[in-house]
């Protein structure tokens, strides 16, 4: 006997027959993992964190982008400023364009001279003229001598050949106004030396609304009836009126306003008057003046500005 299987016998046609399959047990599935569950908080938390990520992102770039831009302009505008500045600047043979109202010496000096300055600067003569600064003055016939205040008119900015100027032009000795083509100020009564006599009604209804007549002059009389160590030497206190009249029974009668006769600028001209002297004054009508009395109560006093006082008698 052979240990060996036995060999397929071949059929009466020579083929050789298979041996059959034995029975296999039944196939079982692989088992399955069981299936996993996820918390109910997970998904939020997953959700948030995507949004914070998300946010912080865009906030870094969006400030990344404006420190670029920031540091971009300070190099930009640095490099337009050096452009304009080598565009403006010019060259070395460049004429530079002169102003009319930069032309040298041609206010506050005579006439003469501000058109020799103006012509040397390139203007024709022909196309300067003058004006009075005044608009109630009619023009000077000669402006020869006059000084000019002011260029107030040019037919362009630029000085060219037909460049025309207007130049105002004042006597040597006037003032200049601080604004061209406004009346001319009147002269104070000072200068004129119109001093206005009052009758003592009209001085009454005067000292009654000083501000409607302030620094008027007028022609006051009265009697000083206090010139000591409180007053001093520039200021007296008066009886006033304003008709001229005669002590009777030792004072004036019917002149009686209470008032304050001081010197703007002192001259002496108050030093000299002593009380119970009668006067004449010519006089500007000044601010009210308040002072204590000896019992301590105040008083308000029309005041006077003396240009020229004289005594005319007293009541000793």
């Amino acid at each position: 006997m052979s240990d060996q299987p036995d060999s397929p016998e071949a059929d009466e046609t020579g083929t050789v027959a298979t041996p059959p399959i034995p029975p296999q047990p039944p196939h079982m599935p692989a088992p399955q993992p069981e299936p996993r569950t996820r918390p109910a908080w997970l998904v939020p938390v997953i959700a948030t964190t995507v949004v914070v990520g998300i946010t912080a992102a865009t906030a870094g770039y969006l400030l990344a982008s404006g420190d670029t831009t920031d540091a971009a302009a300070p190099a930009a505008s640095s490099s337009a400023s050096a452009s304009a500045t080598a565009a403006a600047s010019p060259t070395w043979n460049a004429t530079p364009t002169r102003l009319v109202n930069d032309v040298p010496g041609v206010k506050r000096v005579p006439y003469e001279q501000a058109v020799t300055a103006l012509t040397t600067a390139g203007i024709a003569k022909d196309n300067i003229a003058w004006v009075s600064p005044f608009s109630d003055q009619p023009k000077p016939a000669d402006p020869a001598g006059m000084t000019v205040c002011d260029i107030v008119r040019t037919s362009g900015l630029t000085v060219t050949a037909t460049t025309t100027v207007d130049l105002s032009v004042i006597e040597t000795d006037g003032t200049c106004p601080l604004q061209h083509n406004k009346p001319k100020p009147k002269p104070s009564c000072t200068q004129t030396g119109e001093y206005k006599k009052l009758s003592d009604r009209e001085f009454k209804q005067m000292i009654r609304n000083t501000t409607a007549q302030l620094m008027d002059c007028f022609t006051i009389y009265g009697e000083i009836v206090q010139a000591d160590s409180a007053t001093g030497t520039t200021s007296v206190r008066a009886n006033t009126c304003g008709e001229k009249k005669q002590p009777k029974y030792g004072f004036l009668s019917d002149c009686d306003t209470n008032s304050i006769l001081t010197e703007l600028v002192p001259t002496g001209k108050l030093n000299g008057v002593v009380k119970g002297d009668l006067f004449e004054a010519k006089v500007q009508l000044g601010f009210d003046t308040s002072y204590k009395t000896t019992l301590g109560g105040t008083i308000s006093a029309p005041t006077f500005y003396v240009q020229e006082i004289k005594s005319y008698g007293s009541v000793d």
